[in-house]
């Protein structure tokens, strides 16, 4: 293939200087404009936003191709003598491209020329050629072509099927041309986010003061927004002979939730088992989250099964990818309160729930998987994978809790209930290694011995509460995952040699329930801050995956053909700091549909300052904490009237006295009552109401 190495052709450009904006509001062609119309939470906190203010954007800069030089912004010229010209446009971006260009008097050979057009998401592949996208490794996805066969002035408008999903560079160059071209004119109508007139309106926000936290978290907001398409915007499956197609048809209603913006652009719904939670707390778009389950329960098969992927790609024979839809169906009803949804999809739902249930082993007690091993691009997925078996668990007891919610006197709350409990002594019986203070792959595995512990199963283990986070056995846990650390981020053994921001997104969040907060911000500073801060990136949005080498060859050996310019580089699935900061920093979370029961649960770690906030059917949730230099601290929440929550606030002196003044009064403590201990930290735990109060600990 083709391609231009570049190691470093751009300075860090915040999207506050997005210079190319034009103020116009409005929504993807003849899309209803249903998306939220101004920001809920509206502070100086935007000026970290990557989300431009218009759907219609222009580059930023435009460069030589040859001597990587600056040119003109305003116009641009290019010869036959000269290899091109590339713009930036800063971030990531994806829609249709408007180029306006002047073709000069020529010698009368122009009548096969043509102006070639090439993207990439990274600089990486600056270039003639563009990065690939179409899914067939044996050819590049190459470039559009702008035909001209005289002088004079020229307008282009890349066709509708062939918007490029996801790019942050334009290269422009000449085929066949003896004559020179000026460029007058670039523009691009921004495809994602078909339903909002206002692409900065999101019903979410967060601000700290770690100006780096701050970014990277707007970073997994605009990640996301970049994967919400129009379903008629999807990639064409099978591929083009040549080129690509983004006219695919993947799901119902306007807006769908998909992997990434320059591909797959399909519904993945293990990707969706960190996209749907960091959805709702930045962008608040649980509309596209809606569509994508009902696209894949759509397709159900007779016998209950799941896909592993939407339409066009219609991937099958994945049990993990089966219970991540079940397990999303339940955080989609907790966020959005629709439970017409499940109620209309529940005989379905109890297919799915009978088809995994029928694949557990009754002499293990653990689930087979054989015949349905397909998973995220992990190595190693034997019968019995411990992540499955860790997925199977938070199935049956999210499952028992849509039961409950849907009033269901059948009984199966109860019988999934019961079943979890004894899944989940037999996976702490069957698979736990004492010796390594982590549980192994598989029993094959360890019958093999190959001391592999699975970043995956391991961080799932604590965040699905098979294991008690705060126990000796958590923090065990804990410990074992930072061996994996490099300088910049989490090598998974199960993919060797490389960094899952998908996996690491669970891991950040299994740390901040063990009350290791410090790992979890350590761990979120240096693979996402690494990413966001990479000249070579987008700078603006959140990575599938990449090398422990520093290099974007994300499953380079194992399924993409090492082809590193496949790697997307909008990836939902590495939004995880979206929910670790939201939920577990600011500490604010909702515990029944719409938020009806809310838990305020603040972690400090290093920071001094954090607010933030996300909107609900019922109102809007925010709370806003600053530490004191003398360790005291003040948190200030305001949530709806008619709702309750419990408070988690953490207490400094495990043996000395200590003060909780609430709204003024001071609160009676008493010690043997409020009062636990979770790991090395004491919490003071109550009781709290709707509205807007004040909390002092000192």
């Amino acid at each position: 293939m083709a391609s231009c190495s570049l190691l470093s052709l751009t300075r860090i450009v915040w999207p506050a200087v997005f210079l190319g904006d034009v103020f116009a509001q409005s929504c993807w062609r003849d899309t209803p404009c249903t998306g939220p119309q101004a920001a809920s939470f509206p502070g100086t906190w935007e000026e970290n936003m990557f989300a431009p203010s218009s759907r219609i954007v222009t580059p930023k800069a435009v460069f030589n191709l040859d001597t990587r030089e600056s040119a003109s912004s305003g116009s641009a010229s290019l010869t036959s003598g000269q290899s091109g010209i590339y713009y930036d446009f800063g971030l990531e971006v994806g829609g249709v491209v408007t180029i306006q260009f002047s073709v000069s008097a020529s010698d009368g050979s122009d009548e096969e020329s043509a102006l070639g057009i090439a993207f990439t998401e990274a600089t990486n592949w600056i270039g003639p050629v563009s990065d690939k996208s179409s899914g067939l490794f044996e050819r590049n996805d190459g470039a559009l072509y702008a035909n001209f066969s005289s002088a004079g002035d020229h307008s282009y408008i890349m066709p509708d099927e062939q918007l490029r999903g996801g790019f942050r560079y334009m290269t422009l160059f000449l085929v066949g041309a003896s004559s020179s071209v000026t460029i007058n004119n670039v523009s691009l109508e921004l495809s994602f986010q078909p339903t909002w007139s206002n692409l900065r309106a999101y019903k979410g926000y967060f601000h700290s003061d770690d100006d780096l936290l701050n970014k990277i978290w707007y970073s997994g907001a605009y990640t996301l927004q970049t994967n919400a398409l129009h379903p008629k915007t999807g990639r064409v499956w099978p591929a083009p002979d040549s080129q690509w197609l983004n006219n695919g048809d993947i799901g119902i209603g306007n807006t769908i939730n998909t992997d990434g913006a320059k591909r797959d652009r399909t519904v993945w719904p293990g990707d969706m088992g960190v996209a749907i939670s960091a959805a709702f707390y930045s962008t608040g778009d649980v509309e596209s989250i809606r569509n994508s389950l009902a696209t894949l329960y759509g397709i159900q098969t007779e016998n209950g099964l799941l896909p592993f992927s939407g339409p066009p790609l219609n991937a099958t024979n994945s049990d993990t990818y089966h219970m991540w839809t079940m397990i999303g169906t339940y955080n989609y009803v907790l966020y959005s309160g629709d439970l017409d949804f499940i109620r209309d999809s529940w005989d379905k739902y109890l297919a799915a729930m009978n088809f995994v249930a029928s694949q557990l082993d009754s002499s293990l007690g653990l689930l087979n998987i054989t015949g349905y091993e397909n998973d995220w691009g992990r190595l190693y997925t034997d019968s019995t994978l411990v992540s499955a078996q860790m997925l199977y668990y938070r199935t049956l007891v999210t499952g028992s809790m849509l039961a409950t919610w849907l009033g269901d006197t059948t009984g199966v709350n109860s019988t999934w209930l019961e079943t979890a409990a004894k899944l989940q002594s037999v996976i702490i019986a069957q698979l736990w290694d004492e010796n390594a203070g982590a549980f192994d792959n598989s029993i094959e595995s360890r019958e093999s011995n190959t001391g592999l512990h699975p970043q995956d199963g391991n961080a799932l283990a604590l965040l699905f509460s098979i294991v008690n986070a705060t126990s000796d056995q958590g923090q065990s846990i804990s410990t074992s995952l930072t061996k994996n650390w490099t300088p910049i981020g989490a090598e998974s053994p199960e993919l060797p040699g490389e960094i899952s921001p998908f996996v690491s997104s669970f891991e950040i969040q299994a740390h901040l329930l063990a009350g290791q907060t410090q790992r979890a911000l350590q761990l979120i500073r240096t693979s996402w801050g690494w990413y966001l801060n990479n000249e070579n990136g987008t700078q603006s949005t959140m990575v599938e995956g990449y090398l422990v080498d520093g290099t974007f060859g994300y499953r380079h050996d194992a399924g993409y053909e090492e082809d590193y310019s496949y790697t997307s580089h909008s990836h939902g699935w590495a939004t995880g700091p979206v929910i670790a900061l939201t939920e577990y920093i600011l500490g604010l979370s909702i515990t029944s549909p719409a938020g009806s029961t809310w838990r305020l649960a603040p972690q400090f770690g290093d920071l001094k300052h954090v607010e933030g906030g996300f909107t609900t059917n019922l109102g809007k949730y925010s709370a806003s904490w600053t530490v004191n230099d003398d360790g005291g601290y003040t948190l200030d929440y305001n949530v709806p009237p008619d709702t309750t929550g419990v408070l988690v606030l953490p207490v400094s002196n495990r043996n000395g006295s200590y003060r909780v003044i609430l709204d003024g009064q001071l609160m009676t403590v008493k010690l043997g009552k409020h009062v636990g201990i979770e790991g090395e930290k004491q919490l003071y735990i109550t009781e709290g109401n709707g509205g807007n109060h004040r909390i002092e600990v000192s």
